[in-house]
């Protein structure tokens, strides 16, 4: 499982005040089994985004809310992109998970210079500051 795709997970999680996500509560949202969460969690801890504690779980460091907050911005920047090009709003956030961590460097350059300065994604979710 991609790591991008788990700090997002990890960091909505954080942005609703879940402080420490234990490996039931990441099995549960990635529909993935307990004993694989746990594995997840622990390697997520050895790349320095957080700190997995035995029997409570994990909780993100400030590089991994650094880099959450990053990942959440570009996804709910290309929410933005997606609803001026049309997609329907019930398909806006999983169609932006589907090609927000492809996008080149170029591209999202493009998208923060004609989203950038808005401050909630078509959800109306806040789009984290960097």
């Amino acid at each position: 499982m991609e790591t991008e795709f788990v700090l997002k997970t990890l960091f909505i999680a954080w942005e609703k005040g879940e402080v420490v996500v234990g490996p039931s509560e990441l099995a549960r949202k990635l529909e993935i089994p307990k004993s694989t969460a746990q594995k997840i969690l622990i390697r997520i801890s050895r790349l320095g985004y957080g700190t997995y504690i035995e029997k409570k779980g994990f909780v993100l460091s400030e590089k991994g809310i650094r880099e959450g907050k990053r990942l959440m911005r570009r996804h709910r920047l290309v929410e933005c992109l997606l609803e001026d090009i049309g997609v329907g709003k019930e398909f806006l956030c999983e169609e932006a998970s589907r090609i927000d961590a492809k996008i080149g460097e170029e591209l999202e350059k493009v998208i923060e210079r004609n989203y950038g300065k808005r401050v909630t994604c078509p959800c109306g979710k806040p789009i984290p500051s960097l």
